[in-house]
């Protein structure tokens, strides 16, 4: 779902999300029920296409208190825009993930963009960094 800003509300222009985006991105109700969720959602939580829309966002991060989502999803934002969660796949497997929401006024009403980022990846790859950098300072201190 592509917004275009008018007059301080936002307008649906197109039906899907842009396919180029690197983080899985879900847009949410305001009641936190998923209305569209891009490739990368659906293939991070493991999902058949079209399987995530009607989910509610916080069956994602099961037993958890979704920091944004809160007091029926009417952007009780604190300052929390930002949070390290466990996610839940489809097939229970779980991972950390950085979730992200920007909340959005469009003609349809209240909703907001959450994008979610494995985490995995990421420490995996500083884990292997800090391997190389502690090689590194053996051989040089040799």
């Amino acid at each position: 779902m592509t917004m275009e800003k008018t007059g301080g509300a936002m307008n649906d222009r197109s039906p899907g999300l842009h396919p180029a985006f690197p983080d899985a991105v879900v847009i949410v109700d305001a009641q936190g029920t998923i209305l569209q969720a891009n490739a990368r959602a659906v293939a991070l939580f493991g999902s058949a296409e079209g399987q995530l829309s009607g989910t509610s966002i916080e069956a994602l991060f099961p037993g958890q208190h979704v920091p944004f989502a809160c007091g029926g999803w009417r952007w009780r934002m604190h300052a929390d825009r930002y949070a390290e969660l466990t996610a839940s796949r489809g097939d229970s497997s779980r991972f950390r993930a950085a979730v992200a929401v920007i909340p959005m006024q469009t003609d349809s009403g209240a909703t907001a963009v959450i994008t979610i980022r494995d985490l995995s990846e990421a420490r995996e790859t500083q884990f292997i960094l800090e391997q190389g950098l502690e090689l590194l300072r053996t051989v040089i201190s040799a």
